[in-house]
């Protein structure tokens, strides 16, 4: 007898890894149509000559149908077996939508579910992880930072502008006036902001809020020991949790700024390598 079951699986379908041929062959819902001509040319310009790029970005008006290109790009990749992919949108309002076009062309993702974990899924380089900025770049983050991290082939941020915005806040610390951070941290630099001047000084005390004045370099670098000693009793509380691991270790290029509503403490530059899975990513 001929065992059929063995000639049916002689091959397997092969996956289409061109961007273009992949959305020919979705299962697309009807009221979808072909892409648009400034897709196509996006994505193919990108198959022949850019798939390779390290870094790369792509400027559209809005309504050009951005995402979906995002989207395809990170499919190719999955079908590539290059490794997991990940959708970054810049809140988790751009998620859902984001979500709603992945059905809509019929392409496979996952979302971080209640438990937050990263889905197998995700990790076995099955499905497109769809998530936003606030779960990847943040000193708690879900795929580690520093040393131990999550691996990801390819990373895209959709709209870069505001996803780069919120990874800088990510390095700062801030607090109003009344947080005991706030008053004991201007209890410990009363006399350096006095010399600096003590007009200023007085109005910051008396909550002024277009006044505002920084640290000083020399008696923060002469201070930090006490900073971080006050930081420690308070990484607890979520206003200093989520920042407090990617600037433990670097307290020394922080500054500081008190106004009469707030205090903030940030480094000078953004330490984005802190965050491996994106700064370690293949293609981002």
């Amino acid at each position: 007898m001929v065992d059929f079951k063995k000639k049916l699986g002689l091959k397997s379908i092969e996956k289409k890894v061109d961007p273009v041929e992949i959305y020919d062959e979705l299962d697309r819902r009807s009221e979808t149509g072909p892409l648009r001509p400034v897709q196509r040319e996006i994505l193919t310009n990108w198959w022949l000559n850019r798939k390779d790029d390290k870094d790369l970005v792509l400027k559209l008006h809005t309504g050009q149908g951005k995402t979906l290109i995002g989207l395809l790009i990170l499919q190719s990749k999955l079908n590539q077996k290059k490794g997991p992919c990940l959708y970054v949108c810049p809140n988790k309002y751009l998620v859902k939508q984001t979500c709603q076009e992945a059905e809509k062309f019929g392409i496979g993702y996952i979302t971080i579910d209640g438990s937050n974990s990263l889905p197998d899924q995700f990790l076995n380089s099955e499905k497109i992880l769809i998530t936003h900025v606030q779960k990847v770049f943040n000193g708690k983050s879900v795929f580690g930072i520093g040393g131990k991290f999550t691996k990801v082939n390819t990373i895209i941020l959709d709209d870069s502008h505001a996803c780069i915005d919120f990874i800088n806040e990510s390095f700062k610390i801030k607090v109003n006036n009344s947080h005991i951070l706030y008053q004991r941290l201007l209890q410990l630099f009363e006399d350096d902001l006095r010399e600096q001047g003590e007009g200023s000084f007085f109005e910051i005390k008396s909550g002024g809020s277009t006044t505002f004045l920084p640290v000083p370099y020399w008696n923060w670098q002469d201070k930090k020991s006490e900073v971080v000693q006050i930081l420690l009793e308070h990484t607890d509380d979520t206003k200093v949790m989520f920042t407090w691991d990617l600037i433990k270790d670097s307290i020394d290029n922080c500054q500081c700024f008190f106004s009469g509503k707030e205090l903030e403490i940030s480094t000078y530059f953004s330490p984005v390598n802190q965050f491996s899975t994106f700064s370690k990513a293949e293609h981002r």
